[in-house]
């Protein structure tokens, strides 16, 4: 009995720590460009990569698909950001970042991950 209340203790620790390392209001802003399928400009932010996602490049025409993909979802949009603070920022200069949609109520939607709706919609694959 006394190992079982241990367990279940462990484990509402362990869900609240998780819930509290994962922060999707970091930062947020307004898309303004989009340069590939997994890379935009966020207003306010700068250069941001969806982090464990990588979309085809610029140049091929997968590429092309995945930017129109991403232009169609983010573009003028208001978007909240999860840094990945293990991933090291990128050569081109963006900052890994789990990406979620705005809600109704202007918050972040945690049933919209982009960075799991372009993986799953087939315009990139996760790394």
């Amino acid at each position: 009995m006394i190992c079982r209340l241990a367990l279940i203790s462990i484990a509402v620790i362990l869900a609240f720590v998780l819930s509290i390392a994962a922060s999707p209001n970091e930062a947020s802003g307004i898309v303004t460009r989009v340069v590939d399928g997994d890379t935009f400009d966020v207003q306010g932010f700068g250069l941001v990569s969806l982090a464990g996602v990588m979309s085809p490049e610029m140049g091929t025409y997968a590429g092309s698909y995945a930017r129109d993909f991403t232009d169609t979802h983010l573009l003028n949009t208001q978007v909240f950001l999860d840094i990945d603070e293990s991933a090291a920022k990128k050569d081109d200069g963006s900052i890994p970042c789990v990406v979620y949609l705005s809600g109704p109520n202007g918050k972040p939607n945690l049933n919209k991950c982009f960075n799991e709706m372009i993986v799953d919609a087939g315009y990139a694959a996760a790394q």
